[in-house]
């Protein structure tokens, strides 16, 4: 009987995953509901799914006869809404009693559910904001706010279609899911072979071997999957010890993989979970945000890759000698092709994402039972699917609980309330407010999933530096990059905690050498703000064109700086033009002007020059044996 339980247990997992990737895929197709009604059954799905996935995890019965009666609450209260859709419509802010009951059993599932899948942290930051919509009238000083009755807020933050039924919960539902489950299939039809042999091809070329195949492997599954600790557990089971096998530290190791993975939130086209949020608050197509993120993406992993290449250069690490497998490559190719070909062409012509994840699907099953070698069993794509699903429901459930503060912070003024504390802070001074930003999303980032963390910078600091003047598109890329690198950033680093357990090595000591690898997503999001045309905007072809020169040497000489190697070791002079070298490029892409006086194109011949005299001098050097053994000593 014991053993039959967790077998019965995967058996209704399945089931459920799977009917809730058909009733998605269906309703791309035809419209059963109204949009309250979808998102309280795609809310009814993600309640279910994430109690079912803690009950996998853990097989005491008295924790499973707790989640049974959570489940069966779940079904209760969203076929309650479901069923009384209009009443509700009609009582919003004055709800009955029974309404209410209602509304405070979906806040406790809402918040514990999210408890299982995320840990504490999320939850207890929502339950402030709860307290301070209930208790905030008590507080003196600014931060007060008028007295709201109990029947009131619970309304507003559940029962209400507001709240937890608010655009986050609509985004997962209409947005997110399918991608999620699209993403899920590269297991299935073997595409992380493809990856891994296309990984190969820059790694017999480079000192970097197997870190570039990780750094390859992982953009290319970030295009499809957009989840970074996930990204880790599909590409670092094999690109991990692939490189502690020939030299790398299982710290490098691990963050290298880290690194690679967190950048697959931003590679288009589908960026995760995120993007599409940002595409809701700008009120813009998502195609504007997939095309504003080519750039930064670009430069970011090409940042990273020659951090790799530094990193097993100074570490002695040799050319790798594996053969890539090019017949495989190319037999592999269409099945990655041709799905991401039509996500970007539907999308560029703005169709809505969940069509674009319905057509995906659909190819990249089809063209799997094409090739005789990948064909998957009927039985392992339906566990694939359900797996998605179940991903796909810990994203959710994390949206449908940053609805709840997002509600807070509207109806509470809050959010206009810290940005005038964060205004008071900076002095209106941009740089400083910057600043803020970046360290308010990190610390919101520390073990809160990146949605949650951009979605509550977006809503409280994002609107003050639109106000100091920097385009909407640019102060919301800024946020979404810090809460994306958050992912890296010491003590509390998802993706850096991640990577270390596969790979066997330090966490702290892997998050440390992830910061600085990933050292240019701290400096993209400024450029970003600074520098319109990163984000495809032209002010001055000039400026543009020299801005596409000087990013990728500044971001070169601020990584050799780093690692204190080029082409051979630095020398103390060396390490110091390369950093005033950086300093040029990022101050010509950054300040066009102080006090009046035009001083960008100064800055630009500064820094090419300091760049050419940096390369003449390692040419040198590396033309010279004697010199070369000198500096390695």
């Amino acid at each position: 009987m014991r053993q039959k339980a967790p077998d019965l247990l995967d058996l209704f997992t399945t089931v459920i995953g799977i009917g809730m990737v058909l009733y998605h895929m269906v309703s791309t197709q035809y419209l059963f509901v109204g949009t309250y009604e979808h998102q309280d059954i795609h809310l009814g799905f993600l309640l279910v799914l994430g109690f079912l996935s803690a009950m996998k995890r853990f097989k005491n019965r008295w924790f499973w006869a707790l989640q049974i009666v959570f489940i069966l609450l779940s079904i209760f209260v969203t076929v309650y809404v479901l069923v009384n859709i209009r009443h509700l419509e009609e009582v919003i802010g004055l709800p009955e009693p029974i309404d209410v009951v209602i509304g405070v059993i979906l806040m406790i599932l809402v918040i514990e559910a999210t408890r299982q899948a995320w840990g504490l942290i999320l939850p207890v930051v929502a339950c402030l904001f709860v307290s301070y919509f209930f208790l905030g009238h008590l507080i003196p000083g600014a931060l007060s706010h008028k007295h709201f009755t109990f029947d009131y807020v619970i309304s507003r933050l559940s029962i209400g279609l507001s709240g937890i039924y608010g655009p986050f919960l609509s985004i997962s539902a209409n947005q997110v899911f399918l991608f999620v489950v699209f993403g899920s299939l590269l297991e299935v039809v073997k595409l992380n072979d493809f990856f891994y042999e296309a990984g190969k091809v820059a790694g017999r070329f480079l000192e970097g071997g197997p870190g570039h195949t990780a750094v390859i492997s992982s953009s290319m599954v970030g295009m499809v999957s957009g989840a970074s600790v996930a990204n880790v557990a599909i590409t670092g089971s094999f690109t991990i010890p692939y490189m502690k096998r020939v030299g790398y530290k299982p710290e490098q190791a691990g963050a290298i993989e880290a690194t690679a993975s967190t950048g697959g939130q931003i590679m288009p086209p589908i960026m995760g979970a995120s993007a599409f949020l940002m595409a809701f608050f700008l009120g813009v197509p998502y195609v504007m945000v997939m095309l504003a993120g080519i750039l930064p993406a670009l430069f970011f992993y090409m940042s990273v890759a020659l951090g790799v290449q530094l990193l097993a250069v100074s570490s002695g690490i040799a050319l790798a000698k594996e053969v890539p497998d090019m017949k495989l490559i190319f037999r592999r190719l269409p099945l990655f092709l041709v799905p991401l070909t039509i996500i970007i062409i539907l999308l560029l012509r703005r169709y809505s994402p969940m069509l674009a994840g319905f057509w995906a699907i659909i190819a990249v099953v089809l063209l799997s039972y094409v090739y005789q070698d990948v064909r998957p069993k009927i039985l392992d794509v339906v566990r694939c699917l359900s797996k998605g699903a179940l991903v796909a429901a810990r994203i959710g459930l994390s949206l449908a609980i940053v609805g709840m503060m997002a509600q807070t912070l509207l109806t509470t003024d809050l959010g206009i309330k810290f940005a005038g504390l964060v205004g008071s802070i900076s002095g209106d001074n941009l740089v400083i407010a910057l600043i803020v930003t970046m360290v308010i999303s990190i610390i919101l980032g520390c073990g809160i999933p990146t949605t949650a963390a951009y979605s509550l910078v977006a809503l409280v600091v994002a609107p003050i530096l639109v106000k100091m003047g920097v385009l909407p598109l640019s102060a919301h890329f800024f946020a979404f990059y810090f809460a994306i690198i958050s992912a890296l950033t010491p003590p509390v680093a998802l993706c850096s905690l991640a990577a270390s357990g596969i790979a066997g090595g330090k966490y702290f000591r892997t998050s440390l050498d992830a910061f600085k690898l990933a050292i240019s997503g701290f400096i993209i999001p400024f450029l970003i703000v600074f520098n319109p045309v990163l984000l495809l905007k032209i002010e001055s072809i000039p400026w543009a064109v020299g801005s596409l020169i000087s990013i990728p040497i500044g971001l070169a000489a601020l990584t050799t700086f780093i690692y204190n190697h080029g082409l051979v070791k630095f020398s103390l002079v060396e390490r110091l033009i390369s950093l005033a070298t950086a300093v040029m490029m990022f101050g010509y892409c950054m300040f066009r002007h102080i006090k009046g006086i035009s001083i960008e194109y100064p800055m630009f011949v500064m820094g090419m020059v300091l760049f050419g005299l940096l390369l003449v001098m390692q040419i040198r050097k590396k033309r010279s044996p004697s010199a070369v053994a000198a500096q390695n000593t």
